[in-house]
């Protein structure tokens, strides 16, 4: 396994890394029930995300044989709104309007649970400053085999040498322990994300500390 830059050629097959890796996650599975139809957000949504991808985001895949079987998309220089379909004031990529037209016909009677999904992320979103973990996911084959820890540590190095704090959004209970592990803290619970749904969690790793070493008189660093 390798980890790499993610390349804009990529995000047919991203996408569908990650609508097999979400099939399961709780709170997909509660908004969308029908199992083909809880593909598409991520299928048309991530994917035209990914193809129009710039800074401040960005993307990191873990390689095998030369397939994705990972993916984690990162903001990196400060928290950005998710993407609310219904917030007029949200100056959009036309590429992005354009893939959720298309996902409201798709969607059909889905949609207004989506819609509802859509709109609860985005008032529940840590607008804290510093690294924001957007995605996370690791296809279903590999699960298990460390491609998570290894994309997670991967990303959580960088934003440490960019003295930077990271914070994230899981709905799977089971997630919360495997962030704790690598230094996160959850900072708020939504029982439900909006009536009957799943709860969420808002977690948040803080910045290294950075303090400089004490030095000795006339400036020399002690050893």
């Amino acid at each position: 396994m390798r980890i790499t830059d993610f390349r804009p050629r990529q995000s047919k097959e991203a996408a569908e890394v990650a609508a097999d890796a979400f099939a399961d996650d709780p709170l997909w599975t509660y908004t969308v029930p029908d199992a083909g139809q809880r593909r598409l957000p991520h299928l048309i949504l991530l994917r035209t995300g990914l193809r129009i991808l710039r800074p401040p985001q960005a993307a990191r895949v873990a390689m095998h044989d030369e397939r994705i079987i990972g993916l984690a998309t990162w903001t990196t220089a400060g928290s950005e709104d998710p993407y609310d379909p219904f917030d007029p004031t949200h100056e959009v990529d036309p590429r992005l309007t354009r893939a959720t037209r298309s996902l409201v016909r798709r969607a059909g009677s889905d949609w207004p649970r989506l819609s509802a999904l859509y709109a609860t992320l985005a008032q529940s979103y840590p607008n804290d400053p510093g690294w924001f973990l957007g995605t996370l996911v690791v296809h279903p084959d590999h699960r298990g085999t460390g491609v998570g820890s290894a994309l997670l540590r991967d990303g959580l190095a960088r934003a440490d040498a960019d003295c930077q704090p990271v914070s994230l959004q899981t709905s799977t209970a089971g997630n919360v322990e495997f962030y704790r592990r690598h230094g996160f803290e959850v900072t708020r619970t939504f029982a439900e994300l909006y009536p009957g749904s799943p709860s969420l969690w808002n977690m948040r790793r803080p910045a290294p500390d950075v303090t400089p070493a004490p030095t000795a008189p006339g400036g020399a660093t002690p050893s």
